[in-house]
């Protein structure tokens, strides 16, 4: 047998559930040692702060809630209960005050199943109660209304009030010396207790809740509703008149549940089933559990639903990780699940009879677990006692959820007539009081009160107001901060979704500009993050601490940024020399800085996306996208730079050790990945494709291609190919992946790149052919096996006759060397030599047209007598500059020589020299 020491383990400071209260009665305990059949054990409590156990027909009731909870003495009363064949469950015992200025005057019902009732105007007199038979349907919940009124359900969904003091005044008093089937009175007509009403057919009731004895549920609802009820499909809302209960409203949870799954899962499944499970209601808001389920496996599913002045709408519903270890037909017939609201804090908590979750987080995507197996755990009961959600355990005893530190100050240095004060009202009810209900209210109110074009700007100033509030100055737990503010920013998105603000964020105006709103809250974010980073490395960097101090905005995070340009400007002291291992430690932080922007993310890869809407905005001409932070504030880009290549190469020069040396470089190549890739996220986000190839002059695609030319050329410098050569592939910077295979001689990878980049790389081929070391490319034979690089060869005519003599096509390049156009007299001669000699090294035996050749032959021929004619025109040239002249048509020679333009021969030389050059021209 289990003891029951009542020491909370669950590997405990890892656990999300602490130790309420060790002291239970010495009776409980023994109830708790001593029952073979746990199952037959059951708890409960009540929100005038009694807890109760059932044993048999035993009631042990104890106040829970005290101001000393560990070590006051606990008092209790043990209730002597009907006998019922079915057997006797907490969750038909009630504890209430009809005073509520009395609480130490607590009343007590207790309904059998088989339609009996024991009241005791006050427990602290046990053996003085009323006992009446009720002729109801088979009772499954009780639930106090208010006053004296109780209301109690039936398994199918019928509901009864029952006015205690009718009890009192219809029943027999049981006399001490009689048993007790002899003590029962007549049974009571149910007309006595107020009129049932029938909910739907095949329906099966699940939980019942009260707004009158629920002091933490607002009564502003003009809907006029006194109490909720859950079945498998609905949930109703009634109103208790004298003596009717009335419907007021009821929502078809099955139908909403079925629509949003079928719109989260993207798939038409008819062939699965919603069925709700239990619920909880605090302040304004509503929370369903339900199942989705097929035949075999179900899914968990959390509906959120508001209920205020203007009505009950849905606020929102996600699916929950499902870790219930329960069959599906046990869930859906009697289901032992409960879900609780956790009181001020976002959470809420879920639990079987063997184990228990607390979903937290935004989306409620966090699940902490404790670890009731190992322990042979069972739960005997759960409720709110007084104001707090507590669990009565088998083995630890009164057991809460574990606090949630959020900052509840935040904020609190706004002032009272601040205009955002209503904005932090609502974002405070989301946050602290687990009131999404009321947060949508709130802001339904002060959306009203503003001009809906400013909604942006005001949602981009509270985000500013999060991550820069002053409450961060008062402590100097910097690291705690940081992490509880990015919990909070990350709430801060789940309550713009809340309210129906996310889907409809457009733009705001920042920095001088007009920007999405959705990417500066991402870059604050970003921020945020960098600075939690920054605050944990903080502890073991002597160096950040340094340059922390030198910022003039250490504790705004909004500024993050001037933090990195203090790391990266500090490398350098005050000597103008560069100490390697400062070199070092500032390239350490801003890989840091970069990791924990890419971590972010991909933690919230969705709300990154940019709405494709156009900005309506005449007076705006620049460009909507927010320029990377990491890079363009504070002059960053430039400071990389120059981190990368002048610092880097100073401490290189300085670095005797290859150990350091090969570390640094390493070090440097994931920097520079993280730059470029800033830089192509930006471009990409910056221009459509179409931007790219039609305007190829925008100067920030120029500066990217620049940079991204310089950083990872640097590399080649190095002599550090394979890094360069990756850097190269990632980003597609051709020219670089050229000039490797061109310094490497590697023709294979050469011929890869060809066949993988296609047309893109064809064209920076071009541009590298024209450089210096383009020749050396070219008359590398191997290269002429590319078909790729032969195909563009032969479609420029400057290299199309070298393309031919390689393939000792010669009768080709002759023909190519003719039509090609040369701009001087020497080119023009060049041309002609090699047509000729390409011409005479032809295989005469295979040239079809002998006679084509000879021709061929004697125009060559001419075409270099005209030459000779034109260098003997410019007889006043040196040789060399002859050869440099342009080359001039026979027509114009033979004008110069009539027009007497050259006066170097006589009268009779001009016109032999005409005659000579028009009897070639024929």
């Amino acid at each position: 047998m289990i003891s029951a020491g009542f020491q909370l383990s669950s590997a405990s400071n890892n656990s999300p559930f602490e130790q309420y209260s060790s002291k239970l009665p010495a009776s409980v305990r023994g109830a708790l040692n001593h029952t073979t059949d746990i199952s037959s054990l059951s708890a409960r409590f009540s929100r005038n702060g009694y807890c109760w156990l059932v044993s048999g027909q035993t009631a042990f009731v104890w106040p829970a809630s005290s101001s000393n909870r560990i070590t006051d003495a606990v008092i209790h009363q043990e209730l002597k209960l009907p006998e019922c064949a079915l057997g006797q469950q907490a969750n038909l015992m009630e504890l209430f005050s009809i005073n509520a200025d009395d609480s130490d005057c607590c009343s007590c019902l207790v309904i059998t199943c088989d339609g009996y009732a024991r009241y005791w105007r006050t427990i602290v007199r046990p053996n003085d109660y009323y006992d009446v038979k009720l002729e109801f349907d088979q009772i499954e919940i009780l639930c106090h209304f208010k006053d004296d009124i109780c209301v109690c359900g039936s398994y199918s969904g019928r509901l009864y009030t029952i006015p205690c003091n009718a009890l009192c005044n219809k029943a027999y008093i049981r006399p001490s010396s009689s048993s007790l089937l002899s003590s029962i009175g007549f049974g009571l007509k149910s007309m006595l207790f107020g009129t049932s009403r029938q909910m739907k057919d095949n329906e099966i009731l699940r939980c019942l809740h009260s707004l009158k004895n629920d002091t933490s549920t607002q009564t502003t609802s003009t809907m006029n509703v006194d109490l909720i009820s859950l079945t498998d499909k609905h949930l109703y809302f009634w109103y208790l008149a004298e003596n009717d209960i009335q419907l007021v409203h009821s929502l078809d949870l099955q139908e909403m549940f079925a629509a949003e799954a079928l719109q989260e899962q993207k798939l038409n499944d008819n062939n699965r089933n919603v069925s709700c499970i239990s619920f909880s209601v605090t302040q304004e808001t509503i929370y369903v559990l339900a199942i989705h389920h097929t035949t075999q496996d179900y899914r968990l599913m959390l509906g959120i639903f508001s209920l205020n002045h203007t009505g009950v709408q849905r606020v929102s519903m996600v699916f929950l990780e499902n870790h219930l270890n329960i069959r599906l037909d046990e869930i859906i017939v009697k289901p032992h699940v409960r879900i609780f609201a956790v009181p001020n804090q976002p959470a809420i908590l879920v639990h079987t009879q063997k184990d228990a979750f607390i979903y937290t987080g935004p989306d409620y995507s966090v699940l902490l677990r404790a670890s009731f197996s190992n322990m042979h755990e069972t739960i005997l009961g759960s409720g709110l006692c007084g104001q707090r959600l507590l669990l009565f355990c088998h083995v630890q005893g009164l057991i809460t959820p574990r606090g949630q530190d959020l900052m509840t100050n935040l904020l609190s240095k706004i002032t009272n007539d601040d205009p955002y004060q209503p904005m932090i009202n609502s974002f405070h009810a989301f946050l602290i009081r687990n009131d999404p209900g009321g947060a949508v209210d709130l802001f339904r109110r002060f959306i009203n009160t503003i001009d809906t074009n400013q909604l942006d700007d005001i949602i981009i100033q509270f985000a500013i107001f999060i991550i820069d509030d002053p409450t961060l100055q008062e402590t100097n737990d910097l690291t705690r901060q940081l992490a509880k503010k990015a919990d909070i920013y990350n709430y801060y998105f789940s309550f713009l979704k809340l309210i129906s603000v996310w889907n409809k964020l457009h733009v705001a105006h920042y920095n001088n500009g007009i920007y999405h709103t959705k990417q500066i809250l991402q870059q604050f974010g970003e921020k945020l993050q960098c600075a939690k980073a920054f605050a944990h490395a903080s502890q073991q960097s002597l160096y950040l601490q340094a340059a922390f101090r030198s910022t003039s905005r250490q504790n705004q995070i909004s500024h993050i940024s001037e933090v990195l340009t203090t790391i990266i400007v500090g490398v350098i002291e005050a000597s103008r020399t560069i100490e390697i291992q400062s070199y070092e430690e500032a390239t350490r932080l801003l890989l840091i800085a970069f990791d924990s922007i890419h971590k972010y993310r991909q933690e919230h890869e969705q709300e990154s996306v940019i709405p494709s809407n156009p900005i309506d905005d005449e007076d705006f001409t620049q460009s909507i996208i927010c320029q990377p932070w990491i890079l363009y504030e504070q002059n960053l880009n430039d400071l990389y730079i120059r981190h990368c290549t002048t610092h880097f190469e100073q401490v290189l020069e300085l670095c005797e050790s290859r150990e350091v040396r090969e570390r640094l470089i390493q070090m440097i190549s994931r920097l520079i990945y993280h730059i470029l890739d800033e830089y192509r996220l930006y471009i990409c986000d910056l221009y459509s494709d179409n931007d790219l190839n039609n305007d190829m002059e925008q100067r920030p695609w120029i500066n990217y291609k620049q940079t991204r030319s310089l950083l990872i050329k640097l590399f080649i410098k190095l002599k550090e190919f394979s890094k360069g050569k990756q850097l190269a592939e990632e980003f597609e910077d051709y020219s670089t992946l050229i000039e490797i295979c061109d310094e490497l001689k590697d023709v294979e990878q050469l011929r890869i790149y060809v066949e993988q980049y296609g047309d893109k790389f064809i064209v920076i081929f071009e541009e590298y052919l024209r450089l210096k070391s383009a020749r050396s490319v070219l008359f590398q034979e191997e290269y002429f096996d590319l078909k790729s690089v032969q195909h563009y060869l032969k479609s420029k005519t400057e290299y199309a006759w070298m393309v031919d003599i390689k393939k000792r096509e010669y009768e080709n390049a002759s023909l190519s060397t003719l039509q090609q156009v040369a701009e001087t007299i020497g080119k023009r001669q060049t041309l002609l030599a090699i047509s000729k000699f390409a011409l005479l090294a032809s295989n005469y035996n295979e040239i079809r047209n002998a006679e084509a050749v000879k021709l061929r032959l004697n125009f060559i021929e001419n075409e270099e007598n005209l030459c000779h004619q034109r260098l003997d025109l410019l007889s006043n040239l040196d040789e060399n500059e002859r050869l440099k002249q342009s080359l001039i048509s026979a027509k114009d020679m033979i004008k110069n020589l009539v027009l007497k333009k050259n006066t170097s021969q006589s009268l009779l030389q001009r016109y032999c020299s005409a005659l000579k050059i028009l009897s070639q021209m024929e």
